[in-house]
């Protein structure tokens, strides 16, 4: 059996051949009139009419002095008719499977009814040098689809298919905005000081300016100060990073939308977000009610509300009751968490809720009244000063969206940052830094706004029914070999 480096040396033995004939196997001019699947679709206009195709070969079969190809472009599948009473047939051998061609000829349909190219005349446009693996069947090892995804996606059509229909879910989050009146903006990605969300930065270094910089892990901070420069409606798509666990619904590197609405508050928001995730839905998948791992999720049933301190003391903790950090502490080892010794009063009551209550949440549903300590971005509630004005949506334990009546207080939001940085000093990697710009930003003025955002590959990879977040990216971050 040949190796794979036996077939790359007979290929790049071909390629010395097609260059010894003064034949260039790179071209630069492709003549290529139509798209395959303009010429099926309009087999009766083109009929017995001399046109130009191109694509990539993926099969070949040969019948004594009469060879046909397949080929592929991103559209569709078309079959060439070779005859070598009508072409230099001498050449053909030194095409292989993978190799990309542009074919002329008239358009006919065989006895059996397919649509073909007799092809009159024919040029190599690449030799590829590697041979796709089983054409037929793709590649079996999950991490090398994952690894090689440009090979995967070569033979995969269900897996393209997905890819277009994210096209489509993220377009259809555009249209929504662009249809309320929204401007789409581009913030940056280097940041002097990374906030907005609670999250370990990737830390890089600009050499010019000789500053540590850090990859953003959230949109939240430069658009609200889009909202203190008079933008009144903003959002952005866009990719953040935080460096951090990967698991089946976890990216170091995934796409976040935020959007921000001045005058506008989080209960406003609930009946807004509702009308963009069913439109969303809607336009991409053509329904509202969705199928994941055997949970069915309907979201254009009215979503219900429930109160964060409700639902844990529902699975047991009663924050009123365990208001301490050594109460907490007690109820999370007997519930079984490890390792808490090293975590705040945050952090552990955010522990015990991913470990008690979450997993049980079907949804689609609100989760309100979040205590402060795990909010540090969020308006306090009028009412009870324990909270604030802010949401969450959780589907089948997934959180997709948290939204947030948002603090415009200068001096109350810059008092949450000093806790903060304190304690990022004590070791918690998550906790966000103090931003004195953003507080500067915030001394000008910020009318009440509410902002929201949610991780479109998690969404996506629930309503497409998919195992791993991974199938949603085109090239995620995965172990070298």
């Amino acid at each position: 059996m040949s190796t794979i480096d036996d077939l790359i040396n007979q290929r790049k033995e071909k390629i010395k051949i097609l260059e010894d004939k003064g034949i260039n196997p790179y071209p630069s001019k492709v003549n290529k009139d139509f798209d395959n699947v303009y010429v099926i679709k309009n087999f009766n206009t083109l009929e017995n009419k001399r046109i130009h195709v191109a694509g990539r070969i993926i099969s070949i079969r040969e019948h004594g002095k009469i060879t046909f190809f397949d080929i592929e472009d991103e559209t569709s599948k078309l079959q060439l008719f070779f005859n070598n009473e009508t072409l230099d047939y001498e050449n053909l051998s030194l095409l292989d499977i993978g190799d990309f061609v542009e074919a002329e000829g008239l358009i006919f349909k065989t006895k059996a009814g397919e649509i073909t190219l007799k092809v009159t005349n024919y040029h190599i446009l690449t030799k590829s040098l590697r041979p796709i693996p089983q054409m037929h069947f793709g590649i079996s090892d999950d991490e090398e689809k994952v690894r090689k995804r440009y090979v995967d996606l070569i033979t995969n059509k269900e897996l393209k298919e997905k890819f277009y229909l994210k096209s489509k879910f993220v377009n259809s989050f555009r249209d929504f905005f662009d249809k309320s009146g929204f401007l789409e903006v581009d913030t940056p990605v280097l940041e002097l000081v990374p906030g907005g969300a609670d999250a370990e930065p990737f830390k890089t270094y600009h050499n010019t300016l000789d500053l540590d910089m850090y990859l953003r892990i959230s949109l939240e901070l430069h658009l609200k100060r889009l909202i203190v420069a008079g933008f009144d409606r903003v959002f952005e798509i866009g990719k953040v990073f935080r460096n951090e666990g990967m698991s089946t619904q976890h990216l170091q590197e995934f796409t976040l939308l935020e959007f921000y609405y001045a005058y506008k508050d989080f209960n406003y928001l609930k009946d807004f977000v509702q009308k963009l995730y069913r439109y969303v839905l809607k336009e991409t998948f053509g329904t509202l009610k969705f199928e994941y791992k055997g949970e069915k999720i309907d979201f254009g049933k009215k979503w219900e509300t429930i109160t964060y301190f409700d639902l844990m003391k529902k699975y047991g903790c009663d924050l009123d009751t365990l208001n301490t950090l050594e109460k907490l502490q007690k109820f999370a080892k007997d519930i079984g968490i490890d390792n808490i010794s090293s975590l705040n009063k945050a952090r552990l009551i955010d522990k015990i809720y991913k470990k008690i209550a979450r997993p049980n949440l079907k949804g689609p549903l609100f989760l309100v009244g979040h205590p402060i300590e795990i909010s540090p971005l969020a308006k306090k509630n009028e009412s009870n000063q324990l909270i604030v004005d802010r949401f969450q949506i959780l589907i089948l334990g997934f959180e997709l969206g948290n939204g947030f009546s948002e603090l415009n207080d200068p001096i109350d939001q810059k008092e949450r940052f000093i806790e903060q940085q304190s304690l990022r000093d004590s070791g918690d990697k998550e906790a966000q830094m103090m931003d004195e710009d953003f507080i500067e930003a915030l001394e000008y003025g910020m009318p009440p706004t509410a902002g929201f955002g949610v991780g479109l590959d998690r969404l996506f990879m629930l309503c497409a029914n998919l195992n791993n977040i991974r199938e949603t990216e085109f090239f995620p971050i995965i172990k070298d070999v």
